[in-house]
């Protein structure tokens, strides 16, 4: 029987929604995953990921965890600030992309692959900016071993919030505007971006709109 040889992926923000979608999701057979995040997480009893709490600002950290992967996602965000509790697009998005890619730069083997976005709504606009600036840095820092994906709202029923409106924009996608705004199931999402590490082809690595 052909033994498999795991890829090593490190996933930043792995106890957030999306990073919790990706990890409920690939294949155990296939990677050997772990989880970089502020806080402790208690993992459910068939999860095999390995969990670090790390704070990214000090990279002695967890530098050595990413130094060795084959790729390193990263999944950390926001998708709204806000100001009672102090967050920023440029302080819980940008800088620990920022601080991640200072790291990588460093190093010549793991692939670097960002959550994006393809497009949003005119009061988006501040959260497409912020992506297209990491996106930026990332070319810039890593050339080819810089990804990007580019989803819309990624929805499941675990997160009522988002459940709703994926459903609703999913019904009207036949309509060239919500069809730009694809929105995607997190399963689905997690499902495609598995192809991207294995490396195949997905829809997901080209951005369907052009962001001013």
């Amino acid at each position: 029987m052909k033994t498999i040889n795991k890829q090593k992926l490190v996933i930043v923000g792995g106890t957030g929604f999306v990073g919790q979608g990706f990890i409920k999701n690939f294949s155990p057979d296939l990677f050997e995953i772990h989880s970089l995040s502020r806080h402790a997480f208690m993992p459910s009893k068939n999860d095999a990921t390995i969990y670090h709490a790390v704070d990214l600002e000090k990279s002695e950290q967890w530098q050595a965890i990413v130094a060795d992967a084959d790729w390193v996602i990263d999944a950390v965000g926001i998708l709204f600030p806000n100001p009672l509790k102090h967050q920023t697009y440029q302080k819980n998005s940008v800088n620990p992309a920022k601080l991640v890619i200072d790291v990588l730069k460093e190093e010549t083997k793991p692939n670097f692959l960002f959550v994006s976005a393809n497009t949003g709504p005119f009061f988006m606009k501040p959260y497409l900016r912020a992506k297209l600036e990491v996106e930026s840095l990332a070319k810039k820092q890593l050339k080819n071993r810089a990804f990007m994906v580019y989803p819309g709202i990624v929805f499941d029923k675990d997160r009522q919030s988002s459940y709703l409106p994926g459903i609703l924009i999913n019904k009207f996608k036949r309509l060239s505007y919500f069809d730009h705004l694809r929105a995607i199931s997190r399963t689905e999402f997690s499902s495609e971006v598995e192809q991207i590490l294995l490396d195949n082809s997905s829809p997901l690595l080209k951005r369907t709109v052009t962001i001013k």
